[in-house]
């Protein structure tokens, strides 16, 4: 229970439970309504860090919070500002062919363009995983793309930038200036955030399956997260 905390919070796996097709993670009316509490008490400290668009997030939110890092931190929305990196598209649409050629007969990843990554997933078809990643790795190389793998998935990223500089971005503004970093996530993908979190002397939340972690600290669900975040609010002067 951190003083003054400014929550950095994953969406997929953290406050939404995982489903099989990404198109359908939703959030419940619960987790949305104690969100809102959290941002109003802290007078608008809560971001959501995703793999997932800003579009996207928004989507699955249904709600518009303030500040969202899409994209693992390629897109950043700051109050009425939005401001994404710039990219190679065209590295891109070579990508997503070569991809796909490899990929022409038999079982496929089910591919989602994002702009400035390719996400590439497996979770219908979890035998792909190891000939994925090789076919991953290999494109990336050629097209000068840099690889990230998170539960089920691999993206093909055309620019720089991660959930840690997100969380550095946001914490140098207000309303996140002087307040303590929460970072809870539940992937591999966090874990960038984590140590910025940590770094700063701030905390970090592992959620679901225990793994090898920086993280400090352990929540067993999205529906763990939300009761730990309204128990925290009941305390709250």
């Amino acid at each position: 229970n951190p003083p003054r905390p400014a929550l950095f919070l994953d969406l997929d796996g953290t406050l939404a439970p995982i489903a099989s097709d990404p198109a359908a993670v939703t959030l419940d009316a619960d987790a949305r309504d104690v969100i809102m509490r959290a941002t109003s008490a802290s007078g608008g400290a809560v971001a959501i860090l995703t793999g997932r668009t800003v579009a996207d997030a928004d989507r699955i939110l249904r709600m518009r919070l303030p500040h969202i890092a899409g994209t693992h931190g390629l897109e950043l929305r700051a109050g009425a500002v939005t401001t994404s990196a710039g990219y190679n598209a065209a590295a891109l649409r070579a990508a997503i062919r070569d991809v796909q050629a490899h990929f022409s007969r038999g079982a496929a990843p089910r591919l989602e363009d994002k702009g400035a990554s390719i996400a590439l997933h497996y979770r219908h078809a979890p035998d792909l995983e190891a000939p994925l990643r090789n076919v991953a790795q290999r494109t990336a190389a050629r097209r000068g793309l840099r690889t990230l793998e998170g539960k089920m998935v691999i993206e093909l990223l055309a620019a720089a930038g991660t959930k840690a500089d997100a969380l550095r971005a946001f914490m140098s503004a207000p309303p996140f200036t002087g307040r303590t970093p929460v970072a809870i996530g539940d992937d591999v993908t966090d874990e960038a955030a984590f140590e910025a979190a940590q770094s700063t002397g701030g905390v970090a939340v592992l959620v679901g399956e225990r793994r090898q972690t920086t993280a400090a600290h352990h929540l067993a669900d999205p529906s763990a997260v939300i009761a730990w975040i309204a128990a925290g609010l009941e305390r709250a002067p």
